[in-house]
């Protein structure tokens, strides 16, 4: 906690001093300084500054205190009086399309974004980015996707999965949290036991992992859908088991996704020089530099990297829990089986997926801090169960975070990961033909289909008795 604490501390005063009004109040308090030392001498002026300027050092203090405290509950208050709706994707028998679908509805849905855009919506209102969930849950076997979403924007959502799955059924289904326990408390009374984390990056954002491109292939026998790792796993699940993973994803700016990491690709884009010495004829010892060619891994990264940032991205939270009767309760199986599944989006030149081990239920005694491992434990098994059944989002200021923390439970590991459409739609798709679907899904018994055409959508009695 005071490792975190000190860190929180440190953000505070870079933030702070990163400010040119701090400096130019700094720079007029130090020639005002130039002028006192000389008539009441160094400590006594030091004093002197110190009692006439409190109120500004307090005020210094207390302000981004002050701040962070009220965004925070502004934002909690906004949070709450949201509406959601869960949505429930029912798969036709064959899907033909590949995730690119999934892609261009992920694109539909970053357009959806809104943010403050004056004082009064931030600090009045409180509004944040609404966020939506993708999630993929199991009981028992049996594999569900679910959308929640702002039950305004249903009807887009649902217009923007129809326009590349006309023969998906998208329904209304009450939230399936209701299946899940409370507490931690309610977790052992009925009998089980529970396991979670959530996923990072091991690299910078800017690096992408495998995308689904990179499992196709033009011969219909050596396509490959990454979902299919997901399903095969769930499948796996006995009586009273249950798997969710959940992908939180809330639009983000695209000017602030390609200008943040703008410097750091215009640095790999500038050629690698290596300095050599030669003797002159005169004798003299001269150096010179010589540019050293890129290699072609090295070009293909420096193109993935540059078509990651060409997408809109998502602010992206990926969290998961297993819950399971203690009599058949195998942590194994979500750290290695749900865990591994992540691990095929994985390449050792761009980026990969690396578990989030200061959030995940298993504590152990060489674990940072270093004591009360099962009290830890119980916390984050608490805090992870209640951030997984009501789909929360890490709080925006420090504040917020220094609020919602406790003893033995730091609220800091839960961070966001930036994901652009591509990348997302290789996680969350409807699965396509080449995935073995039958023992896993459930799926629509009969095709859908529209009107007839010419059928009259408007009009008076004489335009209903012409169709009778």
């Amino acid at each position: 906690m005071f490792d975190h604490l000190a860190r929180e501390i440190g953000t505070f005063f870079e933030e702070l001093f990163g400010k040119e009004e701090t400096w130019v109040i700094l720079f007029f308090m130090a020639i005002g300084g130039a002028f006192v030392i000389p008539y009441f001498g160094l400590w006594d002026a030091i004093l002197y500054f110190l009692k006439s300027t409190w109120w500004l050092w307090v005020f210094l203090i207390i302000a981004p205190i002050a701040n962070g405290t009220w965004l925070h509950w502004r934002q909690e208050v906004f949070m709450h009086d949201i509406r959601w709706v869960v949505l429930e994707l029912r798969m036709p028998r064959h899907v033909e399309k590949s995730p690119q679908a999934m892609e261009q509805v992920f694109a539909a849905i970053h357009t959806f974004r809104n943010t403050a855009n004056d004082l009064e919506e931030k600090y009045k209102d409180g509004e944040v980015t609404r966020w939506f969930a993708f999630e993929m849950v199991s009981f028992e076997g049996e594999t569900h996707f679910y959308v929640r979403t702002y039950a305004r924007l249903k009807g887009l959502v649902e217009a923007a999965f129809f326009s590349y799955y006309p023969d998906l059924d998208i329904v209304e289904v009450p939230d399936f949290m209701d299946k899940i326990p409370e507490s931690v408390r309610d977790v052992y009374e009925k009998g089980l036991d529970m396991w979670g984390s959530e996923m990072l990056l091991v690299k910078d954002e800017y690096y992408p992992v495998k995308t689904y491109v990179d499992f196709e292939s033009e011969a219909d026998e050596k396509k490959f859908d990454p979902i299919s790792t997901f399903l095969e796993v769930f499948a796996k699940l006995s009586k009273g088991e249950i798997v969710g993973v959940q992908i939180l994803a809330a639009p983000a700016g695209s000017e602030e996704w390609a200008e943040k990491w703008e410097e750091a690709v215009k640095k790999m884009r500038e050629p690698e020089t290596k300095k050599k010495k030669f003797m002159t004829p005169q004798g003299e010892e001269q150096e010179f530099e010589s540019f050293i060619m890129r290699s072609p891994g090295q070009t293909d990264v420096l193109k993935a990297i540059e078509k990651n940032l060409s997408k809109p991205a998502f602010d992206t939270i990926i969290r998961f829990v297993y819950l399971s009767p203690k009599s058949t309760f195998y942590d194994s199986f979500p750290r290695r089986g749900i865990v591994g599944s992540f691990n095929q989006y994985g390449a050792l030149d761009l980026n990969s997926f690396i578990q989030n081990y200061s959030l995940s239920t298993r504590t152990r005694i060489w674990n940072k801090p270093y004591v009360f491992p099962r009290t830890r434990g119980e916390y984050r098994k608490a805090r992870l169960l209640y951030m997984y059944r009501h789909r929360t989002i890490p709080p925006e200021t420090i504040m917020g975070r220094v609020m919602t923390s406790y003893f033995f439970n730091w609220n800091k590991p839960s961070r966001w990961l930036k994901m652009n459409t591509e990348c997302l739609a290789s996680l969350f798709h409807v699965p396509t033909t080449n995935v073995l679907t039958e023992p896993h899904l459930r799926h629509l018994e009969s095709k859908k289909t529209g009107p007839p055409a010419g059928l009259a959508i408007f009009g008076g009695e004489e335009e209903v008795e012409r169709y009778k």
